[in-house]
């Protein structure tokens, strides 16, 4: 390893000679025999586990013992492999240091490494790298990168979708190689860095906004393990340069705007253009946002249970919210419609058919169809699916529906206090009525059946 020279060569010579099988990687329980092989504390973090365990399947001690063998050479390759893969020598020398520190009969020679370490890596890569090397190295600072897989579980266990966790990894990823220790988490640092790295990375605003949310969770969650003070302000501050308003008045550099709701022909033309492209599930996805007003992923993922069998209305039971779970009203144009796809669902799922991602996510595929179709078709940029969850609200505002009685039927958190605490929602007759002053200048009259 380059920046630590010479002096490595009398490290290597400390480490302990790796373990060979002995009788100690066997263990007893209810007459069978388990392997086991702890892992060594340099690596517990890359592995996330303290120990390698599994059953030998027999009671008879030779074969276990045969069995066990075979266990703790692949687990070994393992660790072996681990310390290779470590990204940052630097630290993994430093890691590695901390832990023969422990041994009373070469922590002495240790300490003379470390200093002799710290002297080089600082000649040769500067004082923020020699005084975080130094830092781990004497255990007066712990490696965040050892908080990274417990963090993560800690999301999945708040009940996180993996998407939203998946989308934080990547820039805490990115933080830790390069902030390897909390006491390097500060104003200073973090704002130099995100304006350097910004540029080189191609974030835009909306980037760096993005990244530093993931940020802010992983530093709260370090304050909840007192790994950091409570009490210190929180570093991760967007710079000026990076922040965002959508407010018109705002003088800041980034301005955000909001999505465009279509026009009613609009959506009209986008369901024709859907049907000449023969592609009738996108068709019907346009109209059933047409005329409930629900988000694309409410129905991508509607199943036929959740809908009433004469089809007249139906109830979503996950959604982002807690106003989002609700009960839906079915417009009479698409009644027949719906009645239809209930008929020929073969998995169970209004829209039936549609692929998943990897997140199980059955909106994903449909939507990018959409997005390609209004592209071609010359629309905005800010006119996207959920564009049409907004013209149907603008449709109910100017139909004269009160904004109490339409966020029953969108979803939406209610404005105020006495209808938002403490009113049971608006009754399906009442929202049906509403929805009837929804009408779209379709040509077919009726809608056809999908």
């Amino acid at each position: 390893m380059k920046t630590c020279g010479d002096s490595l060569n009398l490290f290597v010579k400390l480490q302990m000679p790796r373990q060979s099988f002995t009788a100690a990687h066997l263990e007893l329980r209810h007459r069978t025999y388990f392997a086991i092989l702890y892992v060594p504390k340099d690596v517990r973090y890359l592995l996330n586990k303290t120990k390698f365990y599994k059953s030998t399947q027999t009671g008879d001690r030779r074969l276990a013992e045969q069995r066990a063998a075979a266990f703790v050479m692949i687990w070994q390759q393992e660790i072996d492999t681990a310390r290779h893969n470590a990204e940052d020598p630097v630290i993994r020398s430093a890691m590695d240091l901390n832990s023969q520190r422990h041994r009373k009969d070469v922590s002495s020679l240790v300490d003379e490494v470390i200093d002799d370490e710290t002297f080089k890596i600082r000649n040769a890569h500067g004082n923020f790298t020699a005084d975080v090397f130094n830092s781990i190295a004497t255990g007066d600072q712990p490696v965040l990168e050892t908080f990274f897989n417990p963090w993560k579980e800690h999301q999945i266990k708040r009940g996180l979708k993996p998407k939203t966790i998946d989308k934080m990894c990547e820039p805490v990823k990115l933080l830790i190689s390069s902030f390897p220790t909390p006491n390097t988490l500060t104003f200073e640092y973090i704002t130099g860095w995100i304006r350097y790295i910004a540029p080189q990375m191609g974030l835009t605003a909306q980037g760096v906004k993005r990244h530093f949310e993931a940020f802010r969770n992983f530093y709260a969650y370090l304050q909840s393990k007192d790994v950091v003070s409570r009490i210190t302000p929180n570093p991760f501050l967007v710079p000026d340069e990076f922040r965002i308003s959508n407010k018109p008045n705002s003088k800041s550099l980034n301005k955000s705007s909001s999505w465009i709701p279509f026009l009613p022909e609009d959506i009209v033309s986008l369901y024709a253009h859907a049907k000449t492209q023969e592609d009738e599930p996108l068709a019907t996805l346009i109209l059933l946002g047409a005329y409930t007003g629900a988000r694309i992923e409410e129905l991508c993922s509607l199943k036929s249970s959740q809908v009433s069998v004469s089809g007249t209305y139906f109830t979503i039971t996950d959604a982002k919210t807690k106003a989002g779970n609700r009960v839906v009203p079915i417009h009479p144009k698409i009644n027949e419609s719906i009645i239809k796809l209930l008929s020929e669902s073969t998995d169970d799922y209004l829209l039936s058919g549609l692929t998943e991602n990897k997140y199980g996510d059955r909106s994903n595929a449909i939507g990018k169809r959409f997005g390609r179709l209004k592209t071609k078709y010359g629309f905005h940029s800010k006119q996207v699916f959920h564009s049409i969850r907004k013209t149907f609200i603008t449709m109910m505002e100017n139909a004269g529906i009160s904004e109490n009685l339409t966020a029953d039927i969108v979803g939406h958190e209610k404005p105020r206090i006495t209808y938002g605490l403490y009113s049971g929602g608006a009754t399906l007759p009442v929202m049906r009525e509403a929805i009837l002053k929804i009408s779209y200048p379709f040509i077919e009259q009726p809608i056809p059946t999908v």
